[in-house]
């Protein structure tokens, strides 16, 4: 077992706070960009750092037609899908919000893994975890999308939701084909990602105007190289030299950045059902890790925002 240094604290601690920053970052850039256009420029910018860190290491894309065909699904799944949606949802649920939502992912990926991986079982204590989470989701969903003008941010809501359960099929797939270079399958999605979605992007998003909006090109600059693509590296340095357990913490870490983050920062609005939320959701999310298991193997549900 190795050790975590100081070093691999520092570079955790990168990741919880720009994927917890990301949520507040997407609802700064959809001031000006359609939720569309967002991910593509997000995914272009990720892919291009990622495709720098690819050429550092000496390494190229796998082009042969598996690879890109699994690339293919895994940009789908873990970047151009879920990416859509939460940008989507964010028009409509406040970003703090959306983040506790997300948080929802590993206990998805749990109940996916558990059909399809042989080591995803359940035990009594995840499954309490798995009905903490739900709970907690239930008490942000409460009783507001039965008024009538509040049935966007229902379906808002749904979105967020959704992209979990996309992130989980993404990691159950990727636990299920063989062993490649993960770095070099990232840079890949991550392109595969922005080719998919560069022609809405360019018909969705008015670009009469690209100079304006700074805070937003600013907001997305931050997300796509920062959040995206040297977030990428970090994870894959991180699970590469201490391993994935390391990272399950920032599976509870995250969505409360991001709901601090919408509160302190973007003055959303926050009320009880929120902070309940919060507790049952990171409760739930915590006694589903792996090490609560006994004779589960451990490995990082990571929380790629």
């Amino acid at each position: 077992m190795v050790i975590p240094t100081s070093r691999h604290w520092a570079l955790l601690f990168y990741l919880v706070i720009f994927w917890g920053f990301a949520f507040g970052l997407i609802a700064v850039a959809l001031t000006y960009f359609h939720p569309v256009a967002l991910v593509w420029g997000r995914l272009t910018l990720g892919a291009l750092v990622m495709y720098c860190v690819l050429k550092l290491r000496g390494l190229s894309l796998p082009l042969d037609r598996t690879s890109l065909r699994q690339m293919a699904i895994l940009a789908m799944t873990g970047n151009v899908m879920p990416f859509v949606l939460i940008a989507w949802s964010e028009q409509y649920v406040a970003s703090g919000e959306v983040g506790l939502l997300m948080a929802l992912m590993p206990i998805t990926t749990l109940l996916m893994g558990h059909y399809l991986l042989t080591h995803e079982k359940f035990t009594t204590i995840r499954l309490t975890g798995v009905l903490l989470g739900l709970a907690g989701v239930g008490t942000l969903l409460g009783e507001e999308w039965w008024v009538a003008d509040s049935g966007m941010r229902f379906w808002g809501q749904m979105a967020a939701l959704l992209a979990t359960v996309c992130y989980a099929a993404n990691g159950v797939y990727a636990k299920r084909i063989p062993s490649v270079d993960p770095v070099a399958v990232s840079a890949g999605s991550l392109a595969i990602g922005s080719l998919i979605l560069l022609v809405p992007a360019l018909w969705l998003q008015d670009w009469t105007d690209p100079g304006a909006a700074a805070e937003a090109w600013l907001a997305l600059f931050i997300l796509g190289t920062l959040a995206t693509g040297v977030a990428t590296w970090v994870y894959f340095v991180v699970v590469t030299e201490v391993g994935p357990g390391f990272l399950s913490t920032i599976n509870y870490l995250i969505p409360g950045v991001a709901f601090i983050v919408g509160i302190s920062v973007l003055g959303e609005a926050a009320a009880w059902p929120q902070f309940l939320a919060l507790l049952l959701i990171v409760a739930g999310v915590w006694l589903i890790q792996p090490r609560h298991a006994v004779g589960a193997q451990t490995g990082a549900l990571a929380m790629d925002k």
